[in-house]
């Protein structure tokens, strides 16, 4: 059976808050991330973690195309009333809620390299691809014929 993440929302003795998605790896990644960011950067990151999940796979079997996939999923209209984004007038997601989400996942899987007790040793989340806007001046050293 596959996971069913359930975002749980609690504040604990201290009174910090705390996020849990039911599985032990996002849960100890969650931790982690409430001990170093403030609260609504937790509450994305495990939103985020809760999208992703839609990959029905663990951790280990995530390959870079199933993260072209889930991209893929993100840009496409979402179910409802048809809604559009102001900036272009498309549907689907922005592309800084994707890029989040793509940070959320990347993190998590830098953090779960980090650890000695598994066997993922490269993150399946491409960086370094062309996806800034392209400016009207050159950049880099122009060489000359």
């Amino acid at each position: 059976m596959a996971w069913q993440p359930e975002l749980i929302r609690r504040v604990d003795a201290a009174g910090n808050p705390r996020a849990s998605l039911g599985h032990s790896l996002v849960d100890d990644y969650l931790e982690f991330v409430a001990a170093r960011c403030r609260p609504n950067t937790l509450l994305a990151t495990a939103y985020d973690l809760k999208v992703f999940s839609v990959v029905p796979k663990e951790s280990a079997g995530i390959v870079t195309p199933d993260v072209f996939a889930f991209i893929t999923a993100q840009k496409k209209p979402r179910r409802g009333p048809k809604a559009v984004r102001l900036g272009d007038g498309e549907a689907g997601l922005s592309s800084r809620t994707i890029k989040r989400r793509l940070a959320s996942i990347s993190e998590l899987f830098g953090y779960l390299m980090t650890r000695d007790d598994l066997a993922i040793d490269r993150n399946p989340v491409p960086t370094g691809l062309a996806n800034r806007r392209r400016s009207g001046r050159p950049r880099g050293i122009a060489f000359d014929a």
